[in-house]
């Protein structure tokens, strides 16, 4: 029996919501709601992905003194190896 799957369906949906805080020198905060058939997060700065997260927050550490930075995330689902659209970008610049 073949069984045909429906790709739209095993795409997460994409993160929403990104926000930053408690900027600091070298560090700064994200926060996104939790998206639909992710479980996990792709944390991407200035377009190259840096980490993996597993809940919808991470800390963003070692970063340069007074530099803009954009950030964005993607809702990634293990089970079928798929990453959603990006979330909208937020931008940092650090103190």
């Amino acid at each position: 029996m073949l069984v045909s799957h429906n790709t739209q369906r095993l795409l997460p949906k994409a993160p929403t919501s990104l926000l930053a805080s408690n900027e600091t020198d070298t560090s700064v905060d994200l926060n996104w709601n939790a998206a639909e058939g992710a479980s996990g997060y792709n944390v991407y700065q200035d377009g190259a992905k840096i980490d993996t997260a597993s809940i919808n927050s991470y800390s963003v550490s070692g970063l340069t003194t007074a530099t803009n930075y954009a950030f964005y995330v993607t809702a990634i689902n293990d089970k079928y190896g798929t990453e959603s659209d990006p979330s909208t970008v937020v931008n940092v610049t650090t103190l």
